[in-house]
């Protein structure tokens, strides 16, 4: 059966911020810094788990505090959503009427929003939790009907929850409903102490506590304490008539002070649902009118009206009132959805601006949201920035609704003037709303001011308000000083948050009836100090200004405004600004924080004319320096840095400088030049240097009968040119370009060349020059005849002056040569005729011819075959003689060795690649060399691993065989166990542990082969057991039970947990030792190499014993009743269960009729078992008789007292009416039969007093003695 959904989310509803309509009212909304809440009873107890959800439009530090318990810090950041988790193991309370130390305290540096969320899957409640400063002192809870025909009907309770704020609170509560600790509806109780600060105190009851009064009250200090308060339920169904009402939720929200309730509400109906809402008017005076719609109905303090509606609602009253509206159980309509309870705001607490966040958890399949407003307000209402429709409300037409489907996500919510919303969803059997965000002004008297922000050094002006004459008005400023005055103005001494307080005193009131109390935050903030940097500048200049303006940290600069005092303004933070004219201004810089905070700061700047440039320079040839002369001036001042830029690369800083540039062309010259002032102005000048040009003429080879033609080849980039010549001779001069001229004497001359450009640069050079005289006599020598290593011919031609200047030889074979020394190979042995041509000009030559005699070379030549390494090479001498005689041999082997055999053999000691030389020498001294490439192939290393192999796999053999050159081309393998293969790199599984030879045979792609043996090992299959996982209560030792790992090694080693250790890593059955509360998996790896080391891991958990305590010892008297003073960490259940109200809760009545040992076992979440007992003494109630008649005739002879036996240490003490003691006894072994000293008393009355010494109390009466 299902009979609980609905996840209800909060986090879909969470609100981001809130900026309400009136200042007054930022200060009472549910934006704050300080929060205090409780995790209310929950069906599912401990297993259900509670969520904060916390946002807020600046970076802020939150800490969360539980109890006692140690603060926790989180960061939330702007606009986004902070969950902060909070165990159920530390702050659930299920209990009823008992007082705990588990209130949840939130605190933050800048204003929040807080959501709580209680949640087991679909059992869920959220509600929005209020500031501290919105809290009160009265309030009335509100829940539902309490479902009682479920499975655990005990966990299904109506609740309210009161939290402290401060030590000492006083609570009075008057319950609606019988409590489960018996306190009875409409009798007013108190929690047995006054609640400290962070204590709270839960009421549960089987039955609705709706209509319950809750309120701090006055202790005699004359202090009445804010309190905050929730109710709900810890599971029901709304309505409880709805067929097959199977599912269900808890209800939780947090309660408004009665002095926030309104009077008039608007509401919308959830959309989607066919069968309507349900809705709960709670009054808070007698007499209270309300009307719903039209229709008058009448309620007293505490009492409520309930009605069911599918239409938009107005509900007005002439007293403040509470109202709430239910979405109800799904299978009441079949629409999907789940109980919630939404509390209303009413209209006189508006917002304006609200950012939400719907969310798809928990399953939600559908988003809603419903806005209220006054109809004449709705034209600037806009949702994510679209206008929506809005539907008249048939009860009031001044208000309207709208209904509208959203998306999961961030939504905003704008109007210029207040609006009511709230945020809902539905699922299968889930849902999920809020009230979206509420102001919390107490509207019998409230504070109002301007803003509640302000700067340092500010008045802030405070208005109270009352809607009844107070007799006193009391501000507290939160500075320490105070003021009585209605409307006091005040200015804060120093920036911070301080919390303002008015009181007022009314005069028909009495205790904390007599007082209202509102308290707003007032931050005040820092002011920031101005500054700014500019340099000095002028007017071809832009200035720049530099805000170098602070504020405390946390505040910031949000706005600039410049005034340059030119007329221009700037709002940037750094601007650039260009002055038109030189003179001094006044600048202005106001800044504005973000708390509109302002302050200014004025300086003054002088703006000043630059340099006005002006310079020249002179014209100039490549290679020389360029003049330039500087004419800048200034108007104020004196230019004192020049800064020349001369367009290659090169500066100058003087004045007027002279420049040598690297090359001719055009160059723009820059020059920037500085006043004393910092003013500066730079100009350009483009100049030009002009080429020079090149000389270049060559000299012809001539003889006194030449005329001398000279050959001009001078050239310049640009421009035309002018020739000049000087043959050397004293009379010989032209302008042609290309001259000619006839030397009439032979000699050594030098002739000069001028050249000079159209611009006048100039150039000039010259060379020395021989004048050949008479005709030269030729004649040569030849050596080395041998036909294959050339004739070497050696001029030996002479001239009487000059030089000779062109060789021609003819050889004799049809082939010439220009050298003055040639060879030359003739192609054949014979006999040739050799003539030389001599020059020494272009007509003075002569010739000479001789016979020379070329004689034939032996041939050379030899074969052989290339080897392999370690092999002998052979050679085989194919050489002949060729008509040159007896022959001679000398081979090398291209090694370094050498031989004179014929037809040697050689070993080489190393492979490679080598160049064998053959010389062969004839009788006639002629030698031919022959040459032939030789190679000795490298022979392969046969190599392979591994050695070492487990049985359980393949061994994977790894070809390690190495050549030096060449490539493997053939592996044969013998694994020793029979088998081979032919293959690289094999897999070989073997079938048995032991030792192989296994042998490799490797084959090059040139035949060579090398083979290797080695011995290979194959070890056994490892195995790895860790043994059971272990649960250790109490104790932190335990031996483990590995399995041993023979002929394997192991290891144990902690894979998770802190502060773990063994006896001996190495043993399977260590003894390891641990740190209480840890959880440690241990892992027991097992190596035998070279198989893969196998691993098991057991978990040790080492739990304390968990604490168990049945209380003392209890004595008690038939008929009576006791709580058991159980604690215990964990589940907790008493045996036996005889004359429990509840075995299974920590604290059960119990009502035993005998003497009793109840045991309480303990079991805690890791499974940690505990147990504790406690005796209950039950004794027989004492039956004291009023009066008896000691006169011997059998009856009543004696003071019989009844149930005697169990008081064995009672005494006994008798007095008669003067107080005189007449019998006293210990123990009573004997009845008293109403004699003293053995004398009978006489009759009448007398008194006793009975002590049972058991801590029980005493009993006293009156005892009459008849005859």
């Amino acid at each position: 059966m299902k009979r609980k959904a609905t996840v209800r989310w909060i986090l879909s509803c969470l609100l981001l911020l809130f900026l309400p309509a009136l200042s007054s009212a930022q200060s009472t909304s549910n934006k704050g810094r300080d929060f205090w809440l409780g995790y209310m009873a929950h069906y599912e107890g401990t297993r259900s788990q509670m969520n904060l959800y916390i946002t807020s439009d600046r970076n802020a530090v939150v800490t969360v505090t539980i109890g006692t318990l140690s603060p926790t810090q989180h960061n939330v950041t702007a606009n986004q959503v902070t969950i902060i988790p909070i165990r159920s193991q530390l702050a659930h309370v299920s209990s009823s009427e008992v007082i705990e130390q588990k209130a949840i305290h939130v605190t933050s540096d800048f204003p929040v929003v807080v959501y709580s969320h209680i949640y087991f899957t679909n059992k869920s409640a959220a509600t929005l939790v209020l500031p501290s400063n919105t809290l009160g002192r009265s309030y009335y809870a509100i829940s539902y009907d309490q479902l009682q025909n479920v499975q655990n009907a005990d966990e299904a309770t109506s609740q309210l929850m009161v939290v402290a704020l401060e030590d000492n609170t006083t609570i009075n509560i008057t319950p609606t409903a019988t409590t489960l600790r018996g306190n009875q509806a409409g009798v007013t109780f108190s929690p047995p102490r006054p609640l400290m600060k962070g204590e709270l105190y839960q009421v549960r009851s089987k039955t609705d506590l709706t209509g319950t009064k809750i309120e701090s009250v006055d202790t005699g200090m004359g202090s009445c304490k804010r309190i905050a308060v929730f109710s709900g339920s810890s599971w029901t169904a709304v309505p409880l008539d709805c067929p097959a009402t199977l599912s269900g939720d808890n209800l939780y929200q947090q309660l408004y002070p009665i002095s926030a309730w309104g009077k008039n509400f608007v509401t919308a109906p959830f959309l989607s649902r066919t069968a309507g809402d349900v809705f709960r008017v709670l009054a808070s005076e007698d007499n209270t009118a309300i009307t719903i719609n039209g229709s008058r109905i009448t309620r007293d303090k505490g009492e409520y009206h309930e009605f069911e509606s599918k239409v938009a609602n107005y509900v007005t009253a002439d007293k403040p009132i509470l109202f709430a509206q239910y979405a109800k159980t799904q299978s009441c309509d079949g629409v999907l959805a789940d109980p919630e309870m939404t509390l209303v705001n009413p209209v006189e607490q508006t917002l304006t601006d609200i950012t939400l966040y719907s969310s798809k958890d928990y399953q939600i399949s559908r988003h809603y949201i419903n806005v209220t407003m006054k109809t004449a307000d709705t034209a600037s209402f806009r949702l994510d920035g679209k206008r929506v429709t809005f539907t008249p409300i048939a009860a009031n037409q001044n208000f309207v609704y709208s209904q509208n489907t959203v998306t999961t996500g961030n939504h905003s919510l704008k109007a210029d003037s207040g609006f009511n919303a709230v945020a809902y969803g539905f699922g299968n059997v889930e849902s999920y709303g809020y009230s979206a965000g509420a102001n919390v002004n107490n509207l019998n008297q409230n504070i109002t001011v301007l803003s509640d922000s302000i700067c340092d050094g500010r008045d802030i002006r405070f208005k109270g308000f009352a809607v009844y004459q107070p007799l006193a008005w009391k501000w507290h400023f939160g500075d320490g000083t105070t003021s009585d005055e209605q409307n006091p103005t005040h200015r804060f001494q120093g920036v911070g948050t301080y919390t303002v307080s008015l009181v007022t005193t009314k005069s028909n009131g009495n205790d904390c009836d007599s007082q209202d109390s509102t308290y707003i935050e007032v931050e005040v903030h820092p002011n920031p100090v101005a500054d700014f940097d500019f340099a000095t500048v002028c007017t071809n200049d832009s200035t720049r200004f530099t805000d170098k303006s602070t504020v405390t940290t946390g505040e910031t600069i949000t706005h600039w405004r410049w005034d340059f005092g030119d007329g221009q303004t700037s709002t940037k933070q750094h601007p650039v600004h260009l002055y038109k004219k030189p003179g001094t201004y006044t600048v202005k810089l106001q800044i504005q924080t973000q708390a509109f905070c302002l302050t200014d700061v004025s300086k003054t700047i002088t703006i000043f004319e630059p340099p006005a440039l002006k310079f020249s320079a002179s014209s100039t040839c490549d290679g020389k320096s360029m003049v330039f002369q500087n004419q800048t001036t200034v108007a104020v001042g004196n230019v004192v840095r020049w800064e020349w830029d001369f367009g290659d690369g090169t500066t100058s800083n003087e004045e007027h400088p002279r420049h040598l540039f690297p090359s001719h062309g055009t160059y723009t010259v820059r020059l920037k030049a500085t006043s004393d002032q910092g003013c500066s102005e730079a100009s350009s000048l483009v100049v030009t240097v002009d080429p020079v040009p090149v000389v270049r003429f060559s000299l012809p080879d001539i003889c006194i009968k030449d005329k001398a033609v000279f050959q001009n080849t001078s050239s310049i980039t640009s421009g035309s040119l002018r020739y000049l010549w000087d043959f050397g001779d004293g009379k010989g001069t032209s302008t042609d370009p290309q001259p000619q001229y006839r030397y009439t004497a032979e000699g050594i001359y030098t002739v000069k060349l001028v050249v000079t450009s159209d611009k006048g640069c100039k150039d000039s050079v010259a060379h020395t020059y021989t004048i050949s005289g008479a005709v030269p006599i030729p004649d040569f020598t030849a050596s080395s005849f041998c036909q294959e290593q050339g004739v070497e011919f050696k001029d030996a031609s002479s001239i009487a002056f000059g030089n000779i200047v062109r060789w021609r030889w003819d050889f004799g074979d049809g082939r010439f040569s220009d050298e003055q020394n040639p060879k030359h190979t003739y192609p054949t042995a014979g006999t040739y005729t050799v003539k030389l041509r001599i020059w020494s000009g272009i007509v003075c030559t002569d010739s000479v011819t001789k016979t020379i005699t070329v004689i034939p070379n032996p041939k050379a030549g030899f074969t052989t075959a290339n080897v392999c390494e370690g092999e002998l090479a052979q050679f085989t001498n194919t050489s002949t003689a060729n008509g040159s005689g007896t022959l001679t041999y000398r081979w090398d082997f291209g090694d370094g060795k050498t031989s004179s055999a014929l037809s040697p053999s050689h070993l080489y000691a190393a492979p490679g690649n080598y160049t064998v030389t053959l010389t062969v020498r004839g009788g006639n001294a002629c030698e031919q060399v022959f040459s032939q490439a030789f190679t000795v192939y490298p022979t392969p290393k046969a190599d392979f691993s591994p050695t070492v192999g487990c049985l359980a796999n393949e061994v994977s053999f790894q070809d390690m065989s190495s050549l030096l050159t060449g490539r493997l081309v053939k592996w044969e393998w013998d694994f020793g166990d029979g088998i081979s293969l032919q293959t690289q790199h094999p897999k070989h599984k073997y079938g048995r542990a032991g030792s192989f030879t296994v042998r490799l045979k490797v084959t090059s792609d040139k035949g060579c082969t090398h083979v290797v043996s080695k011995t290979v090992t194959i070890t056994p299959t490892p195995v790895a057991s860790a043994g059971a996982d272990q649960l250790l209560c109490g104790q932190v030792t335990t031996p483990l039970a590995a399995n041993a790992p023979a002929p394997a090694t192991g290891l144990w080693t902690v894979v998770s947990g802190a502060g773990g250790t063994f006896s001996n890593p190495s043993n399977p059955k260590a003894t390891f030792t641990g740190t209480m509360g840890e959880t440690y998996t241990l892992r027991w790896t097992v190596s035998n190499s070279p198989c893969v080391s196998v691993q098991d891991e057991v978990v040790v958990k080492l739990r304390p014993t968990p604490a168990a305590d049945a209380g003392k010892p209890v004595i008690l008297v038939e008929g009576e009743s006791t709580t058991l003073a159980g604690t215990g960490e964990g589940s907790l259940k008493w045996s036996p269960a005889y004359a429990l109200s509840n075995p299974d809760i920590a604290n059960p009545v119990a009502s035993p009729m005998v003497t009793t040992k109840y045991y309480l076992h303990v079991m805690s979440e890791a499974g940690c078992p505990n147990i504790d007992s406690v005796e209950i003494k039950v004794l027989k109630k004492l039956q004291i008789p009023k009066a008896f008649s000691p006169n011997g005739d059998g009856t009543n002879d004696v003071w019989e007292l009844g149930g005697i036996e169990d008081y064995p240490r009672i005494t006994i003490d008798i007095y008669n009416r003067w107080g005189e003691k007449i019998y006293s006894t210990y123990g009573y072994p004997t009845p008293w039969d109403g004699k003293r000293n053995g004398q009978d008393l006489p009759i009448g009355a007398y008194y006793y007093i009975i002590d049972p010494h058991n801590g029980r109390p005493k009993f006293s009466g009156s005892l009459t003695i008849l005859r």
